[in-house]
């Protein structure tokens, strides 16, 4: 009775998963898996979920497992997390019986033990594995104006990654961006993230449309709430608008470009993002249509309220919407009924 979506739509409880979900997505099986976090800790493994709701562990365990994808066409999955608590982040594959190999170590980690990590991961209709990469600080965190400490930033902090997963070679594609929780792309290939602002700044909460060799800012933040704390922005530096500039302390987490059949046709392509956080116009999954989140005043729709910490939407094979949500780990499903 108390989540909401909008007429012509209804909710159905699909099941739970034993801690806390971080990011979910569906494999060739029909089965659901998630990177989930267990006994009130911050180390975890992925589980899956059948058609029945019954759930079972599915990997090793991993410090902190964050963000997941399948290769298409495949049943190889792969894995974000750390290495270590504070220390060194990688992407694992995760073999059918569940063992595990490391294929990329030594990435950017970690700012605080709950935050900013290698984190969504999508492949690309190019078949390249993409990572986004959280910053390993805060703006404010450093001294004004210090041009050591952003000397120290490291090549692949705050950027989205482009990985060839049989090689384990990266590169860049696109930086400045603090937190890209999660990844998503539409039916066009364009791709897209989520981000949020610093922890003392009431701007920079956002949705990103990321393009290769893109930058999106951070850490030129000097007008999202860190003062004279920022660095500088240099003049060889041109960064890219927000799609859309989100409510202050929202979180935005999970998010999935609508790619399904079942909704209604002109939601194709629409943005589901997750605003994860208990504050005003939090605590929801939203839809944003891209075509429009440039026009002035414009406000994400209201899709599904009344949840408690929403972390990731993902789409089921029916296309139906499927909603994770953090606390309980319970597992929710949006279907349109006309």
């Amino acid at each position: 009775q108390r989540i909401q979506v909008p007429p012509g739509y209804r909710v159905e409880y699909v099941g739970r998963f034993p801690g806390q979900p971080m990011q979910i997505t569906y494999g060739n099986d029909g089965r659901l898996y998630a990177t989930v976090l267990e006994n009130g800790t911050r180390n975890g493994a992925v589980y899956v979920m059948d058609a029945e709701g019954a759930v079972a562990r599915y990997s090793r365990g991993f410090v902190s497992p964050l963000g997941l994808a399948f290769q298409p066409g495949t049943d190889v999955l792969y894995v974000s997390a750390r290495e270590m608590p504070m220390i060194g982040g990688g992407v694992w594959r995760v073999a059918l019986d569940g063992t595990t190999e490391q294929i990329v170590s030594g990435l950017p980690c970690c700012f605080r033990i709950i935050d900013n990590q290698p984190g969504g991961m999508i492949f690309g209709q190019d078949g390249f594995l993409y990572l986004g990469v959280g910053s390993v600080s805060d703006t404010t965190a450093n001294p004004p104006r210090s041009a050591r400490a952003w000397k120290d930033v490291q090549p692949y902090e705050a950027s989205i990654l482009r990985i060839d997963p049989s090689q384990g070679t990266i590169e860049v594609f696109a930086q400045g961006v603090r937190n890209p929780f999660d990844l998503t792309q539409d039916s066009t290939g364009q791709f897209y993230t989520t981000d949020t602002g610093l922890l003392t700044g009431d701007v920079g909460d956002r949705v990103l449309r990321v393009e290769q060799g893109g930058h999106y800012g951070w850490p030129y933040w000097g007008g999202r709430g860190c003062g004279g704390n920022c660095p500088l922005q240099p003049n060889v530096v041109r960064t890219l608008p927000d799609l859309l500039e989100l409510p202050a302390f929202t979180l935005p987490r999970g998010l999935v470009a609508y790619t399904g059949a079942q909704f209604p046709a002109n939601l194709r392509d629409s943005l589901f993002v997750a605003f994860w956080n208990g504050v005003a116009g939090g605590q929801r999954i939203v839809r944003i249509d891209p075509a429009r989140a440039g026009e002035r005043d414009y406000v994400p729709e209201a899709f599904v309220t009344g949840l408690i910490r929403p972390i990731d939407v993902t789409i089921a094979p029916d296309g139906s919407l499927v909603v994770a949500d953090y606390v309980y780990g319970n597992i929710w499903r949006v279907l349109y009924e006309r």
